[in-house]
């Protein structure tokens, strides 16, 4: 008879035990707070990578399906993240309307008219070479990159693509 008592109470400990247990469990899922489903990734798959040296598929994401949609970019601003800080850059596509050794002048097709600072940093190229100030004349046509700060923009880039035409 002891031996049958000593059972049922193991018994009767361990079921008190797993009845703890889910109550346990069941109160700390009652108190967790639910979290909001993320995105679903088979709803937003990711864009898989092409394997290595794969052909370009021509397709595009950002810019349409158009190949250097820049080129149309008569003039512009736009901020980088620089290392040092945001950088205001200017980019204008345009007629040489005057140029000295300290500055050029430049019109777009559309009538925007812009003067950039030229000092001893900015990067001349004429014809895809580098080149003097001296060798960009009035009426060539040239691509400007350059800084803004404030109102003072200097040229870093002053590409010469030629006469007008």
């Amino acid at each position: 008879m002891v031996k049958r008592t000593k059972t049922m109470v193991a018994a009767g400990t361990l079921a008190l035990a797993l009845a703890l247990a889910g109550t346990g469990a069941g109160v700390a899922a009652a108190q967790t707070t639910p979290t909001a489903p993320g995105p679903s990734t088979a709803a937003n798959p990711a864009p898989a990578s092409p394997a290595p040296g794969a052909k370009h598929t021509g397709t595009h994401t950002g810019m349409g399906k158009h190949r250097g949609g820049l080129r149309r970019v008569e003039h512009g601003e736009f901020t980088v993240h620089t290392k040092t800080g945001d950088k205001v850059m200017d980019v204008q596509r345009g007629v040489v309307t005057a140029v000295n050794a300290t500055s050029v002048t430049v019109k777009s097709t559309d009538g925007f008219s812009s003067t950039y600072t030229i000092n001893p940093t900015t990067k001349v190229r004429k014809d895809k070479t580098p080149a003097a100030v001296s060798q960009i004349a009035t009426n060539d046509r040239v691509q400007v990159m350059a800084t803004k700060t404030g109102s003072t923009v200097i040229a870093q880039r002053i590409g010469d693509i030629g006469p007008a035409k």
